[in-house]
């Protein structure tokens, strides 16, 4: 894991954000947001995430996280700055801090772990806190261009594996939800690829 410290040490972006939900997916995060830095997969404790951010602006509802002790949740650690544009596309939540503690890479050496720990003590880490807890409804259904724009980051960064585990540390699934693909109504929507929604599908009929 020396590349993952070699790559932290490269960025002047002190701030970092834990991407669970939409930001998990390149081509959303670069077209509404303009943030163009990589992400790196990483597991964050003490978090719930779950189907219970409304947006009553957009009429529907999103991912958040709820802090909890015993839960944890996929991400992808995102150098940015934490800006108007950021701010704007997050206003359903607030930016909590999170302790380096709670970060887990899955490194296998001790002295990997080390030498990582000494890396994150230079960076700011804030993961999206939901604001108002509100289960999905029929008023506020789920669309599945949301769900698909956070699938596909999943795949894209971790492959089905990492699409499996935000469906296993995702709370809620039983839900409203809209098929929207033939016409995106979620407005931050990435286009996903029809190979990319066949396995997103063949997934959640699991579920």
């Amino acid at each position: 894991m020396i590349e993952l410290a070699s790559w932290l040490n490269t960025q002047s972006e002190k701030h970092m954000v834990l991407g669970y939900g939409s930001l998990l997916s390149k081509d959303s995060r670069e077209r509404y947001s303009n943030i163009f830095t990589k992400g790196i997969p990483v597991t964050v404790s003490g978090f719930e995430r779950a189907w219970v951010t409304r947006s009553l602006q957009e009429k529907q509802t999103y991912v958040g996280a709820l802090a909890n002790s015993h839960s944890k949740l996929n991400a992808q650690l995102i150098p940015t700055l934490i800006n108007p544009a950021l701010q704007e596309r997050e206003k359903d939540y607030r930016f909590v801090e999170v302790s380096p503690s709670a970060l887990n890479f899955h490194l296998h050496e001790a002295d990997e772990s080390s030498l990582i720990d000494d890396v994150l003590s230079q960076f700011t880490f804030w993961i999206c806190e939901t604001l108002a807890c509100e289960p999905a409804s029929e008023e506020f259904p789920v669309h599945q261009t949301y769900v698909d724009t956070c699938l596909a980051g999943c795949l894209e960064h971790g492959g089905i594996k990492e699409v499996e585990r935000f469906v296993t540390h995702t709370s809620l699934w039983e839900h409203p939800r809209v098929n929207d693909r033939a016409k995106p109504n979620y407005p931050r929507a990435a286009k996903v690829n029809n190979e990319a929604i066949n396995r997103i599908d063949n997934i959640l009929a699991k579920g």
